[in-house]
């Protein structure tokens, strides 16, 4: 009985370490989901498959989303707040009322080197397989 305890302890915890290692590390993020749309009108051919998704997001003072790909393309405004977004090394500073774009698929970073909150919307479109209430956040893969 003590082996299977010991067996099944160490098998929790190899399973712990590569769960950490599937996640993006995070501070100060707060997200909630504003609005969803899977009645793509017209584009009746996407139905089923993709569905739209609008995010509001608040950037703690200090917060940060560090190295990370999306499960598809966005639109993110700033509403309030300075955010760092890092592409490629190089970093760039969003202010309230700017819009930018993102694939998903090149690794970024975003933080909140500022005194004050960032408050964002995001607007996203994303695979109907997409997890239903949780982030697009996904992990950039191991080379």
């Amino acid at each position: 009985m003590l082996n299977f305890v010991v067996a099944f302890a160490i098998l929790f915890l190899a399973a712990s370490a590569s769960a950490k290692a599937d996640e993006v590390e995070i501070k100060g993020f707060h997200q909630k989901i504003k609005a969803e749309l899977s009645d793509l009108g017209q584009l009746a051919e996407l139905n089923g498959k993709y569905r739209i998704r609008v995010t509001q997001t608040t950037i703690d003072p200090g917060g940060y989303m560090h190295a990370h790909l999306h499960l598809g393309p966005g639109l993110r405004c700033v509403l309030s707040g300075e955010m760092t977004y890092t592409l490629g090394g190089t970093p760039t500073i969003y202010r309230a009322g700017d819009c930018f774009a993102e694939t998903g698929s090149v690794a970024h970073e975003s933080s909140n080197t500022g005194a004050a909150p960032v408050e964002l919307l995001t607007f996203e479109l994303l695979p109907a397989s997409a997890p239903e209430g949780k982030g697009s956040a996904i992990p950039v893969p191991a080379k």
